[in-house]
Formats: C-alpha cells, structure tokens, sequence
C-alpha cells in the first residue's frame, strides 16, 4: 500500500507550480447619466449560443468581480429593473479590466432573459458528458423520459445501463439519490422535466463520491440568476392501452440572501404488460413437458412527488442549504392473471392463477449542506449530512385452479402473502478543497454511511398437498451496514492538459441476522479505489482522453432478504444473504476532432457480479428468479459518436457501439458453471430541429437498434425504436405545448431465452411500446429585481 499512495501524493505535490488558465474579470456599470448603478446583474455568455456561463452582480459602487474566467472569447451584459446595457463581444487571453457596462434606463422591460438559440445538445468534459435539455421538447416531459433519449445512456426493462454497466447511481444537483432503485424510477418519472437544465453522464466520478457507482447521472435543475419569482403549472398525458396523467406545479423564488425551489405533482398511472413464458422442464425418464404461460399484469398507482431546494446566504462566504425529497404511494393495486398449458405432463392439461396485489409505501429523504469559503482564495471548507426514510407493506391473495388431463377441475391452491419493510440511511460528510499554487487543486475529506433494515414476512393458507416449494410461513430479516471512507482528489490544468487523479478507501461491516433458522453473518471489508482521467487538447480540432476506475456494489437491502415470496405457485422471488461484493475495473481512451467526431475503445472486468438470475427447477417445475452473483463478466469494444449541427436550425447525434462480452456463471441446478458469450452491438441516434423564425417551434427524432444481448443469465434478440416528439411556444415562450409518438412501429417488445445445460426457456415480454404523449406548460411570476437590495454574489455552486 505504501509502494502506491507514495507515488501517488508526489505526483500530486509535483504539479502546485503549473501555470493556471483561470483568469479575474473586473468592471464597473453605470448608467446612460454615468451614474454607477449598484446591484446589477452582470452575465457572461457563450459567443456560440448566448447561453449564461456565469454571472454576479456590482457592489455599492457599481463595481463587479468574475474570478476564475477561463481563456476565450465571450458575451457580456449588465440589467437592471429590466434595462439591459448592449451586449458586448470580449476576449479573455489574461486578466481583464472592461470598460463600463453603460445601462440605458429609457430601455425595454423585461420580464426574463429569453434566449432564442439553444445550447448545444452534446458537450464533452475530462470526466463527463454534459447533455443540454433545455429548450427542446422534451422539457415538457419528465426526467426519465429524458433519461431515454440522452447520449450513452441506455434503458430497457426500466432499468439503466451506461456502457454495459448497471451500476449507475443517480444525483439531483449534486446529491445522491438514496432510495431503493425502482423508487428512483417512479421518482424520475414523476418529475418535471422542465425544471432541468442538463443531464451530466460523469463516466469517471470523483473520488468524493462513494466507490459503489461505476456511472453516476447528475441531474443539474435550473437556478434563478436574478431576483424575483417566478411559477409554473404543468400537465402531461400519455394514452398507450391505459391513460397516465401527471399533473403539477414549480415554483422558484430568489431573495436578497435566499433561494427557495418548490415542486409538486400527482400521477396516476395505469399499465398492462403481456408476458409469455415458454418452459421446457426434463423430465428423470428423459421427456420433456413444455410449460406454456400466458400472464396479463395490469397496475393501478397513484402517487405523490414533493422536493423542496432552499438556499441561505449567511455571509459572503458562508451558505447553508436544505434539501427534501418525498415519495408517497399512498395505493398501487396489481393483478397477474395467468393461464398456464402443459403438454407432456401426466397431472394436468392446465391451471389458472390469480395474483391480487397492493402496496403501500412512503419515501422521504432530507438533506442539509454547509459552505464556507476559507481566506484563501478558492479554499472552501464543506459539510453534508443526509437522511432517508422508507417504509413499504405489500399483500397479496394468490389463487390457483388445476385442471387435469380430461380438463376437469382436480383442485385449489390458495395463500396470502404480507412482506413490510423499514429502512433508515444516513450519513455524514465533511471535505476540504484548497488550491495548490495557481493551476491545481487539492480536495480529500471523510464519511460515513450507515444502513438499517429492517423486513419480515408472513404466508398463510398453502396447501401443502399440492405440489411446489413449501414457502416461508414467517420470517424476520435485520440487516445493518456501516461504512467508513477517506479520499483525496488532485485536478490539474495547464497548457493543453487536464488531469484528474483520486484515491478513495473504503471499510465496510455488514451484520444480517434472520430469525427464522436462528442464523447470523457477518463481514468486514477494506479496499482501495484508485481513478484518473487525463485529456490533451493540442488545438481546437483535436482532443485525446484516457481514464480508468476500479469500484464496488455491495449487496443491498432489497436483494438480500432470505424470503421466497410467490408470483404464482411455481413462479417465485427470492433473496440471497450470501451475496458478495462486485468489483470492477474499466479503462478506456478515446481522440475527438473538432468537437465533432470521437472514437473510443474500452476494457471492463467485473468479478462477482450482482444481478437477478433466473433458473428453472426441473424436479418442482419451479421458476425462481434469484438474486445472484455472476462469477465474472469482461467485454472490450469500440465507440464512434458524431455531434454536429448541419445547419443553424438542425442538430444531430449518433452513436454506433461495437463489443464483445462474456459471462460467468454457476448453473444452480447442477453447480456447473456456464459461459455466454456474445458479440453485439447498437445505434442511437437523437435529431434535433429548431423551426419557424422565432424558434417558437422545436422537434425530435429519436432512433435506437440493438442487436442481440446478454443480461444475467439471458440472451435478448434484438429490438428497436422510433420517437417523434414536437413543442411549440406561445406567448412570449409562457405557454408550452408539446406532442409526439414513441416507438411508432412498435418494435420495442423483447425476447429472452435460456438455453444451456439443463435450461431451457423462453420470456416475451410486450408493453405498452407506443404511446402518445400531450404535454402543456403555462409559466407565470417574473424573474427581474424588485428593488435595490439585490444580493451580491450569485451562487454558481451545485448543492453538492
């Protein structure tokens, strides 16, 4: 361990002396009376699009100071009350001191700065791609709408891949997301989508993060800059075999020292999804009995969202923010209803079950940051500390009708099922960032996490003359987990180089004690998760990049639990205690020319891999869906990406990935293990276009193929999909309409299959693919000053 952490800080120690690009920009405002105008808003935009880089506001003597202004050309305004000076085109090579921002008073009022030319849609960062939503018609959706159509991320089955990897956490501003991963999906789904201003795809995290995520999304909202309030009403409908309906409402409001952001919104939402399972069981005389499986799930959820932002500027230096984030599921009802034939079974011709379901649950999570900025300058001292609570019931009646081989009625299966579940997370964490000379920073700090759950079980009814797994009559699981991490994290700039290099260590203890066979476990973990990212950029064409990360994913609350709860009688879900950590190693390089054009090869290796398996019982004819480990999973391949505007008014982005993975698994039924492998690859690819003059009028054409896959033990064929989405503006852009179609031809079911050793399987899965969408948005308040009182800095921080 010495041998590494001692080259390690030399390098960092090496590179205080580098020369900065980070320039101080200062000025003054006055008006057309030459007057000096105190609390004006000063903006500083991008030459390309006039989108807001940064910005302040003048002291009482009419003078601003922008510090850490990088090398490049921009845009430059004052406002005040709603007259605005001409804007002015500058170049920084250095520190610079403007000529006065003149404030012509006899102006136009304005309620808002209206930017009418977009960001561009893709921008690519040391450590990050940075997807820029707003302004596009998808802001009149919500976040997991979004999430679909941002670059390298993909979505199927609900769940989020980056590059192959599950392991994707997911940050509002900064703040990790704690919940259990299917309320991350009602959470996004149930978010305004208009409220965001960018999705950043951070495929390198910061060593400050926890090592648990190989991918983390951050979903940056969008901030008042200048004082003033201002709301908004929101209404979304979706029509696809059911209805779905999100109403709500935003409201942001900025003070002289505070910031407050509320959002609120309901959604009632109904679905159907067919299924058709297709098992062959071997028999011990060596036949085969197909069992053939027709499910119709239907679910009924109506469900509340809150968040709330606020911001308190106590000092210049000093700034405390709360944060709180509600989910509340007050009924979901769900109904499987499945007919089942068999064929070469001697018992029966078929049987009929019928699952009746409900849930209850509630998820609150509460945040509270602390800043402080330190005398030196860049030098900021912060703390954060974090609370979740959720609590879930489920119940379930669960009937099953067998009919014999002359399909006369042979008999009834009958059982209830009542799981609860508590968590409580927590944590703390404190970090400290300082610069080291004039090119790089220093930043490590400390956290720790705790865990505690608790779950019990109760069935009742089975009966146990007929065949299939005896299940869990009563069971309660606690399960604790505390983690202890440091880490230090050195940036660098200089010349043409960036650089990033973090060391992150982690102690982790896990207890789990089940009562039901009185057994206990145990485990204590330490480890080390070195990363880097390191970009060249020679020129304004050319652009090189190589990074590489090793994490964890520890088994969680949810996949642990030892229960086996029933889906139907030979359909089960079960927990494992068992489970180990997943490590993960990935590497990667890649060349961009002109911003445009980026190819990149990659190298990933996982041991111990987390998933749900799936294996078929042939002595029980039992389905059991199983939380496992995978022995090992590794893929190598090629990325080539293209981001380009073709014209002022179109933009577009395609993504074209080839790799070749396998995986390493134990068969559970024979204890062999089997290998899959797989060569596959897929295309995605997002067209944006901005018509009419104005740009009041926006469209979307989405397209994405991937060709055959692994997943767990899996091997899907390869499906598609085309979305069309559009938005038009009215009113000075204060009332939004947009419309559109997703998966227009309907090509987005999905087939899997099991075959290998004594598996044999198929699962077809068709949802609600195509769907309309009808989104409305009416934006109310104003965003100007009210009075001379305007804070003096403006907060240019995520809430991190």
């Amino acid at each position: 361990m010495k041998k590494f952490i001692c080259p390690l800080f030399y390098l960092l120690l090496s590179n205080c002396l580098l020369y900065s690009q980070d320039f101080v920009l200062t000025g003054t405002v006055t008006s057309n009376e030459d007057t000096s105008v105190a609390f004006a808003n000063v903006q500083l935009m991008s030459v390309i699009d006039s989108t807001l880089i940064t910005g302040t506001s003048t002291d009482e003597s009419g003078t601003y100071q922008m510090n850490k202004i990088s090398q490049g050309k921009y845009l430059i305004k004052a406002s005040y009350i709603g007259n605005e000076s001409p804007l002015r085109r500058i170049t920084v090579n250095g520190d610079l001191e403007l000529e006065p921002l003149v404030i012509n008073e006899n102006g136009q009022n304005l309620d808002e700065v209206v930017v009418i030319s977009q960001k561009p849609r893709l921008e690519r960062k040391v450590d990050r791609l940075v997807f820029n939503v707003e302004n596009t018609p998808y802001s009149d959706g919500d976040v997991w709408d979004v999430l679909k159509v941002t670059p390298s991320i993909m979505i199927m089955n609900d769940k989020i891949s980056v590059k192959g990897s599950n392991a994707v956490g997911v940050l509002i501003n900064g703040r990790k997301i704690n919940i259990p991963y299917n309320d991350i999906v009602n959470l996004l789904s149930g978010t305004s989508a208009s409220n965001v201003q960018s999705i950043e795809v951070i495929t390198n995290p910061p060593a400050k993060y926890s090592a648990e995520e190989s991918v983390l999304i951050n979903i940056v909202m969008k901030k008042n800059i200048v004082a003033g309030y201002n709301g908004a009403i929101y209404n979304k409908y979706v029509q696809g075999v059911l209805p779905k309906h999100t109403v709500g409402t935003d409201h942001f409001f900025k003070g002289k020292k505070t910031q407050l952001s509320l959002n609120y919104n309901f959604r009632h939402d109904r679905d159907v999804i067919y299924y058709t399972d297709i098992t062959n069981f071997s028999q011990d005389d060596g036949s085969i009995s197909t069992w053939s499986a027709e499910q119709e799930y239907l679910s009924n959820n109506k469900q509340h969202n809150l968040s709330t932002f606020f911001d308190y500027d106590i000092s210049d230096k000093s700034k405390i923010s709360f944060t709180t984030i509600t989910l509340w599921e007050p009924d979901k009802s769900r109904v499987y209803d499945t007919d089942t034939d068999l064929v070469g079974d001697s018992r029966w011709s078929s049987f009929e079950t019928l699952n009746n379901a409900t849930r209850e649950k509630i998820n609150t999570s509460y945040y509270l940051d602390y800043i402080q900025d330190l005398n030196t300058e860049g030098a900021q001292l912060s703390f954060n500390a974090h609370f979740t609570f959720y609590e879930e019931s489920d119940s379930q009646l669960l009937n099953t009708t067998f009919f014999d081989t002359d399909r006369e009625l042979a008999g009834e299966n009958q059982f209830t099922t009542e799981t609860y579940q508590k968590l409580n997370l927590y944590s703390l964490q404190g970090d400290y960032l300082t610069p080291l000379g004039d090119a790089s920073t220093l930043e490590t700090g400390l956290r720790f996490a705790g865990i505690a759950s608790n779950s019990s079980i109760l069935q009742q009814g089975f009966d146990r003359d007929q065949p299939g797994i005896d299940p869990s009559a009563s069971g309660i699981f606690d399960y604790d987990e505390s983690i202890y991490a440091a880490y230090t994290q050195y940036s660098g700039k200089w010349e043409h180089w960036k650089l990033k290099l973090g060391l992150r260590a982690e102690y982790a203890e896990t207890e789990g004690e089940w009562d039901m066979e009185r057994q206990s476990s145990e485990r204590n973990n330490f480890q080390l998760f070195p990363s880097g990212s390191i970009q060249y950029t020679p020129n304004d064409k050319h652009d090189f990049n190589l990074y590489y990360f090793r994490k964890i994913t520890r088994p969680r609350y949810s996949s642990i639990n030892p229960f086996q709860t029933f889906q139907s009688t030979f359909s089960t879900i079960e927990g494992n205690p068992e489970l180990l950590p997943a490590t993960r190693y990935y590497l990667a390089g890649g060349y961009t020319f002109d911003d445009t054009y980026t190819v990149e090869v990659f190298y990933k290796n996982k041991k111990n891999g987390l998933g749900e398996l799936i294996f078929q019982n042939n002595d029980s004819n039992l389905l059991r869906f199983i939380s496992s480990n995978l022995d090992q999973e590794t893929a190598y391949g090629i990325d080539f990406s293209l981001n380009k505007n073709f014209t002022n008014f179109y933009n577009s982005y395609v993504l074209i990935s080839f790799y070749d993975e396998t995986f390493k698994f134990n068969n559970l039924s024979t204890s062999n293990q089997v290998s899959l492998d797989q060569f596959s690859w897929f295309i995605r690819s997002s067209n944006n276009f901005s018509l009419l003059k104005d740009r009041s009028l926006t469209a979307d054409l989405n397209f994405v193929y991937t060709s055959a896959l692994l997943s767990g033990n899996s091997r899907f064929d390869p499906f598609g999909a085309i979305n069309l989405m559009l938005r038009k503006t009215f009113y000075d852009k204060k009332l939004s309409v947009s419309m559109g179609l997703e998966d227009i031809f309907n090509q987005g079911n999905q087939l899997n299959t099991r075959n290998y050793q004594d598996q044999n399987g198929t699962s077809f899965k068709r949802g609600e693919n195509r769907l309309f969408v009808l989104g409305l948005r009416y934006r109310f308040g104003n965003s100007k000053m009210r009075d001379n009182k305007k804070s003096k800095r403006v907060d240019e921080r995520n809430r991190i």
